[in-house]
């Protein structure tokens, strides 16, 4: 064995912020995969529950929704888990799923900013009113600021994810996940 081929001191660590980026997408995803079967489970069971004939399609369309949620989840934990065991596939993968989440999150932004236009609108009317008692106007201040972090956390979303995809594109990642790859097999 040649002397030069033992390295004396092991390879330098560098932080690299989009594994950190799809760490925290992997955690979210899970977080979400018990979010939407805790939800759809509380769904099936007041679907199930008598005297709920008028609610049943709304119940159902929310059903709907749990489990569309529940797939795109389970897939984006799939793909997130796969990129951190280097799979040469899921780099490619994930940027995909980067990128409909982000136009995912684009969309429903716009439309919880446009909700909230309009909530503007209805809320400087009540506040111009006579008598609103302080818990009213203290629930109006809550919803107003609901909006404002939700419509801010799904732009931060918009940005970290499209940021992904572009990073998950550059030459220096797709290396390392080609080098990567034959290491494994």
């Amino acid at each position: 064995m040649a002397a030069d081929s033992i390295s004396p001191t092991p390879p330098r660590f560098r932080l690299q912020l989009w594994r950190v980026a799809v760490w925290l997408v992997l955690l979210l995803a899970v977080f979400g995969i018990l979010q939407y079967c805790v939800h759809g489970w509380h769904v099936a069971q007041a679907l199930q529950a008598p005297g709920n004939k008028h609610a049943h399609d709304g119940l159902i369309g929310l059903l709907v929704w749990d489990v569309a949620y529940l797939v795109g989840a389970c897939i984006t934990l799939a793909v997130t888990a796969s990129a951190l065991m280097w799979r040469s596939w899921s780099r490619r993968a994930l940027r995909i799923v980067a990128v409909i989440w982000a136009l995912w999150f684009l969309a429903t932004g716009i439309l919880l900013a446009a909700r909230y236009v309009a909530y503007l609108h209805h809320s400087e009317a009540l506040l111009d009113g006579p008598q609103l008692s302080a818990a009213a106007r203290a629930l109006l201040d809550r919803v107003h600021r609901s909006y404002e972090v939700g419509i801010a956390l799904k732009a931060a979303a918009v940005v970290v994810l499209a940021w992904l995809a572009w990073r998950l594109g550059m030459p220096a990642v797709c290396a390392q996940f080609a080098g990567r790859s034959s290491l494994r097999k």
